[in-house]
C-alpha cells in the first residue's frame, strides 16, 4: 500500500529533522506561507534538548515542551479557542469549541500547530480531527504537528542506559533522587538493580525508557500509521519529527 505522506527536502530542509507531508502542503507553505517556513526554520534550528531535561521528565507541561513552546510563541504563534456553531433559523443546534495550542493568521490563510512531545498517542487523533474540523469551516489552511521523531525515538533508550551507568552502582532511593518512577517500576527496578552490572543497566534502562517513552507515546511511527489510515483527511499536514542530532549531552 502506497503511503499517505512524503518528504520534500526543497521546503523546509532543517538539520536534525524528519519532516513529511500531505495532501500538497508542500506547495502550499512553499508558495503561500513564507513567512511560516521562515518563523518555523528559526525556531527549529534553535531548539535543543538536553539529555537531562529527558531524565528528569515531569509532570505536565515538560521543560523540552516549555521551551520549543516559547519560541513559537515569540514569532506570535499563540493559543486560540474557537468556537462553531451550528444554526437553523436562528436556533442554536450545536456548539463545538476547537482549541489549537499555537495558531497565526497570514494573508493567505491561517495555520494551526500542535506540540505533541510525550503524550499518549490518541492525542494525535485529536489534533488531527480538531485540524480536519477547522479545515472544513475555512479556518484553517493547513495543520502542523511537532512530536519525536524515528531516530530520536530510538536513542532515548541510550540516554537511560548512558546516565544509568555515570551513577552506578545505585539502590533504589538514590536513583530516585534523578528520576520519578511509579510505586509498581521501583518494586520492578529494586531487584533488577541485584542482577550483575552490564545485565542490570540494561534491563533498568528497557524498564525506564518503555514506562516513559514506550510505543504508547506520541512519536512519529504512531503519527504516521494515522495517517495511512486516513485520519484528518482532506486537511493538508505537516509533520515535524525531532531527531536525535538536537540532543546535547
Amino acid at each position: 500500500m502506497q503511503d499517505n505522506y512524503y518528504h520534500n527536502t526543497e521546503v523546509l530542509n532543517v538539520n536534525g529533522y524528519e519532516i513529511y507531508y500531505t495532501r500538497f502542503s508542500d506547495s502550499i507553505i512553499k508558495d503561500h506561507f513564507s513567512e511560516a517556513v521562515s518563523d518555523l526554520k528559526t525556531v527549529l534550528e534553535t531548539f535543543e534538548i538536553k539529555e537531562d531535561q529527558i531524565i528528569a521528565g515531569g509532570g505536565g507541561l515538560s521543560s523540552i515542551t516549555q521551551s520549543l513552546r516559547d519560541k513559537l510563541y515569540e514569532k506570535g504563534w499563540g493559543k486560540i479557542n474557537i468556537t462553531s456553531e451550528h444554526r437553523v433559523r436562528d436556533k442554536v443546534l450545536t456548539s463545538e469549541s476547537h482549541e489549537i495550542d499555537h495558531y497565526k493568521e497570514f494573508d493567505k490563510g491561517n495555520i494551526g500547530l500542535e506540540i505533541e512531545w510525550n503524550n499518549k498517542d490518541p492525542f494525535f487523533d485529536r489534533d488531527l480531527e480538531n485540524f480536519r474540523k477547522l479545515h472544513q469551516l475555512g479556518e484553517l489552511t493547513l495543520g502542523i504537528i511537532i512530536t519525536r521523531g524515528t531516530t530520536l525515538q530510538e536513542e532515548l533508550l541510550y540516554v537511560f542506559h548512558r546516565f544509568l551507568t555515570r551513577i552506578y552502582p545505585f539502590n533504589i532511593e538514590e536513583l530516585l533522587e534523578h528520576i520519578s518512577l511509579s510505586r509498581k517500576d521501583q518494586v520492578i527496578i529494586k531487584k533488577l538493580i541485584e542482577l550483575p552490572q552490564e545485565e542490570a543497566l540494561e534491563k533498568i534502562a528497557k524498564k525506564i525508557y518503555t514506562s516513559k517513552y514506550g510505543s504508547t507515546t506520541t512519536h512519529m511511527g504512531k503519527l504516521l500509521l494515522r495517517i495511512n489510515r486516513g485520519v484528518g483527511n482532506p486537511c493538508p499536514f505537516v509533520f515535524i519529527g525531532i531527531g536525535k542530532n538536537n540532543l546535547i549531552k
